[in-house]
């Protein structure tokens, strides 16, 4: 279905904005042309051979990038035998021996090669196995090693690093996708980033949409325009390739939505079948808050279409909501600093981790009575400045300095007289036993500081704990209660 004429415009006016001119496309060719050549031309050690270096991504072979915001994906493959071919006793023991390799082989050849030609800031990153990070000619460029696994060795024994499945992805994003629909990935990639539901670094769960999952819904759906008037029910069905595309077949075709949602990936939201291998849930990251909040604005966009819904949206202020001083004292926040260089989304997984830890301890006594009612959190981050937040909400900010803890019922006799013997002051009700016990706290900023005093993360340092009624905390913090409170609890 062809869009309405007035959306029409509006998609053709964004992406006069967002779509790469030549001069950039040529200056990443370029780029891209000349850290091929240095690495051809470094000397390759002996024991690797390569089968190609590749631009991989949206800046590579897909061609779905959006204007400046170039980065380069250079990957190496190279021949798996002389992984295959080697014993290992364990998982473990293979993980760990490709992690030495592609260690050395990062420290030893491509980072001194590279530095020798005059790249800049070259260091070593980490993901699933380390990989190298520059800057050349004004872009930054990873440089990843893996292996040249096949199609048919990928689908039958998955791949052997993550990284692996990657070429695979954009040979068949390439081959699949026609110029119009790369200009559909394009406003929908840009859509997700205006409200901070893209990629890794999502302010909505601990991971939006990637740009592979949305390259995958318009192949699906064919165009922008269809998938929004479908999007509601990605949540409710299995998105995989159609039948004439150049993909493996589906190995769950002949099993209910229900049975695959509840067996097969019972712990994520969205299924979006990898088409190269369908063993993989694409759509297993992407968060359910992500998807609630841009189901929403799609929907509004769908119903009035403006422009502003394709305008960049900076995360809401809590100072700018007009909140009264009850529901301001509702938020808190945990400011962290980073104080070591690591990946972030090392950073990011362990402050959620965090983070639904003291969810969990602020709603539950130790013995299961309530204690704090409907805490809710979510985490900010900026990884330019390295400032990490963790938000906060509680409908009970205070809470009494008692609770009756529930014992026994009567009818259980030794459970009951045994309760009774151990707290003396216990007293019974409607034939069951209770006890009132003094809880530690009761206040949700004190229970903060003393549970969050107590769970350092190495790398980070916790600067301060906060609530939104004092207005004297940073900006980034009143952005991440902010979020909190517009972008994430009126869609829980």
């Amino acid at each position: 279905m062809e869009p309405p004429i007035e959306v029409l415009s509006i998609f053709n006016e964004i992406l006069d904005k967002i779509t790469p001119d030549e001069r950039e496309l040529d200056h990443i060719e370029n780029v891209t042309t000349s850290t091929i050549k240095i690495i051809r031309n470094s000397k390759i050690p002996d024991e690797i051979s390569i089968r190609f270096i590749e631009p991989q991504g949206s800046t590579g072979l897909k061609q779905t990038a959006l204007k400046n915001t170039a980065d380069i994906d250079l990957f190496i493959g190279i021949d798996p035998e002389f992984i295959l071919n080697h014993q290992f006793s364990s998982k473990k023991e293979k993980k760990e021996f490709i992690h030495t390799k592609f260690k050395d082989l990062t420290n030893l050849w491509l980072i001194p090669s590279l530095k020798n030609q005059g790249l800049k800031n070259v260091r070593m990153s980490y993901a699933e196995h380390p990989y190298v990070s520059a800057d050349f000619m004004g872009i930054e460029l990873d440089i990843v090693i893996c292996f040249d696994v096949s199609s048919d060795y990928l689908q039958k024994n998955g791949p052997i690093t993550a990284v692996d499945r990657t070429p695979h992805h954009t040979r068949f994003i390439r081959d699949n996708v026609n110029e119009k629909q790369k200009d559909d990935i394009r406003l929908l990639k840009h859509f997700f980033k205006c409200y901070h539901c893209y990629g890794d670094k999502s302010a909505l769960g601990r991971s939006g949409f990637i740009g592979y999952s949305a390259e995958l819904l318009i192949i699906y759906y064919d165009s922008i325009w269809n998938l929004f008037l479908h999007f509601e029910e990605i949540s409710s069905k299995i998105i995989f390739q159609h039948k004439n595309f150049n993909s493996i077949k589906n190995p769950y075709q002949n099993k209910s939505y229900l049975t695959i949602k509840s067996k097969i990936f019972p712990n994520d939201f969205l299924i979006i079948l990898d088409p190269t291998d369908a063993n993989r849930n694409v759509g297993s990251s992407i968060s359910k808050r992500a998807f609630e909040f841009i189901n929403y604005q799609i929907k509004n966009f769908c119903e009035n279409p403006k422009r502003i819904y394709f305008e960049h949206h900076d995360l809401p202020d809590i100072n700018h909501l007009e909140l009264s001083s009850t529901q301001l004292s509702c938020y808190f926040y945990a400011q962290f600093q980073e104080i070591q260089e690591d990946h972030y989304t090392k950073y990011r997984d362990k402050l959620y981790s965090l983070m639904e830890q003291i969810i969990k301890k602020a709603s539950r006594e130790k013995t299961l009575e309530p204690r704090f009612m409907n805490v809710i959190g979510e985490l900010v981050f900026n990884t330019e400045t390295g400032q990490y937040i963790l938000a906060f909400f509680t409908e009970t900010p205070t809470i009494s300095s008692k609770f009756k803890r529930e014992g026994p019922m009567k009818k259980s006799k030794p459970h009951y007289q045994k309760f009774k013997e151990k707290h003396p002051d216990a007293f019974e009700e409607n034939n069951q036993i209770f006890l009132i016990l003094k809880r530690p706290f009761t206040q949700f900023k004190d229970f903060l500081e003393k549970n969050l005093d107590k769970k350092s993360i190495k790398g980070l340092e916790l600067i301060e704990i906060g609530c939104a009624i004092n207005p004297e905390y940073p900006i980034f913090a009143a952005k991440g209660m902010g979020n909190l409170h517009k972008n994430v609890i009126p869609f829980i």
